[in-house]
Formats: structure tokens, sequence, C-alpha cells
């Protein structure tokens, strides 16, 4: 519970916050009820269950589950709103990573849109996940957030064709998969557009992205290589957004620091653009194209 109290103390005054449970689903046709295996970590993401019996996970295998989320709104709103769905690191919601989750739900809270922050790893009692790009990880958050946009539909929360969805780091990487066509076409519901800071791109090169993806990363990411990001340019709605000498965790203001062998800096310039640009993008339902340096 430490993770809701640090958020609910820096919950801003002009918004709501509720922390609830919501049922997570994996029963699609994309899935399979094959448990976690080490000599096929990738494949073994596309699960029907809610535990898999990863090595994070203690090797616990589950199969029906419920996520903890906490969603935010606007004061005075209860109509369906305009939503963004925040998907957290490699790390969990520490609470570097939960002010991360408050200063971006600020900002979007503070033009109407209702805020779900998606607590993938405190609902499984998993502490990171942090190496490699962990794409088993990728695979599963990815069914973590379309559980989020059932719900938020299905609730008449949000608007169904206005739930967006930023994810950072792993989370990136999961807002990535979400985009994947096999993704998209299993699910009834779909996200108006993904929006990945820092994410780990190998290995997507042939994914066809069937809803509009920006990717924000700096151009000397050491956890993340930008230069796989730049292959993704010509596989559907895909913006590449490239931030000249910025590294990764660029979005938290803290002193620069190393961790898991990466450099970590926060960048002031690149931390305002980024949420610049989605708010610019999800205003004007304009989702642009190609690679650019800033």
């Amino acid at each position: 519970m430490r993770w809701y109290l640090y958020l609910l103390l820096l919950a801003s005054s002009t918004a709501s916050a509720e922390q609830i449970r919501i049922p997570w689903k994996g029963d699609y046709a994309h899935n399979a009820d094959a448990t976690y295996s080490a000599d096929n970590k990738y494949r073994s993401g596309l699960s029907k269950n809610f535990l898999n019996g990863a090595p994070e996970e203690n090797g616990k295998i589950q199969k029906d589950g419920y996520l903890l989320v906490e969603v935010r709104k606007p004061k005075r709103k209860d109509d369906p709103l305009p939503f963004v769905v925040l998907m957290h690191g490699c790390t969990g919601l520490t609470p570097l990573v939960a002010k991360w989750a408050d200063e971006k739900s600020g900002a979007f809270l503070s033009q109407g849109y209702g805020v779900l922050i998606l607590n993938s790893f405190g609902s499984r009692n998993v502490d990171k996940v942090c190496g490699d790009g962990n794409y088993h990880w990728g695979l599963r958050r990815a069914e973590d957030a379309y559980s989020a946009l059932n719900y938020l539909i299905e609730n008449k929360i949000a608007k169904p064709d206005e739930i967006y969805v930023m994810g950072r780091s792993n989370g990136g990487t999961a807002a990535l998969m979400i985009g994947n066509a096999l993704q998209v076409r299993s699910h009834q519901y779909r996200f108006a557009g993904v929006f990945a800071v820092s994410p780990g791109c190998a290995g997507m090169e042939k994914f066809k992205f069937a809803i509009p993806t920006t990717i924000f990363i700096g151009d000397r990411d050491q956890a993340n290589d930008p230069k796989v990001c730049e292959r993704l340019k010509d596989s559907g709605s895909v913006r590449i957004v490239l931030y000249k000498g910025v590294h990764h965790g660029y979005e938290d203001k803290t002193r620069p620091y190393r961790q898991f062998g990466w450099q970590f800096e926060y960048n002031a310039k690149a931390d305002k653009e980024t949420i610049e640009q989605t708010l610019a993008s999800m205003k004007a339902r304009d989702f642009q194209r190609g690679v650019e340096s800033r």
C-alpha cells in the first residue's frame, strides 16, 4: 500500500483519486496456456495466466487475478472523459516513479483528461524486472493495459475512442506491444494512441503498428538502443522523436546516477517537450510519422 499512500499525498487538489482493483483478462487467441520457460522467455510472455511462473513472481501460477490501479479525474467531471493509462518502468512504482506518475497525471488532469495509473508489479508482488528489455514482461503487461482499457469503457468512465497509453522504459516496451497488429486485432477495443518513453525496440522491426505510435527516446540512452527504435519508422503510423544528448530516465528530477550499468540523467527540455508533444497530438488527434531530432 505504500505506493498508493505516496501517490495520494502528492495528488493534485483539483482532482479526485480512487484506488481500486480491476479484473485482469488474458484469454485471447494470440495467448497460450503454456507457463514461463527459461528457454523461450519471449514467447511465454503471451500468456493466458495472470501469474505465469516467471522467476520474478517466484514461479507462481494463477489463472485469474486483479490489477491494482488508481483512477484520477478532474473534480466535478463525472461524464465519460478522454483518458490516459500510465505504465511504470522495470522497477515498479518506486517513490521516484510514483512522482513521475503524479507529475504526468497533473499535466493531463489540467487539460481535462482522466488518468489511470496501472500497478503491474504491485498487483503480482513483483519487485523489479530490469535487464535486456525484458520482453517477457512487456508482453505480459500489454494485457494489463488492455484489461484497463476494457474496464474504463465497460464502466462508462472513459470515452471509448479517446483512451491513450503512456509507458516509460519497460512500460514503454509494453506500450509498443499494445500497438502491434497481433494484439489489436485480438481485442474488442483499441487504444487511440500509444506514447512510449525510452522503450526497448529490438526485435520489433517486423511489427505492424495498427494504432498511432510515438516513441520518445534520448540518443544517448544506454538501456535501450535508440538506433534500433529508428528502424521502426516504416512499420505503420510511427513517429520517433530523438532528443540530442539525452540519457535514460530523462523525465526524473533527480541527480545523475548509474544503475544496472546505465546512465540516468534528468533533462528538463526533453521532459517538458515530451508532455507538450503528447498533449498536442491527443488534442488535435493528429499523429505524425517519421524520425525527428530535437
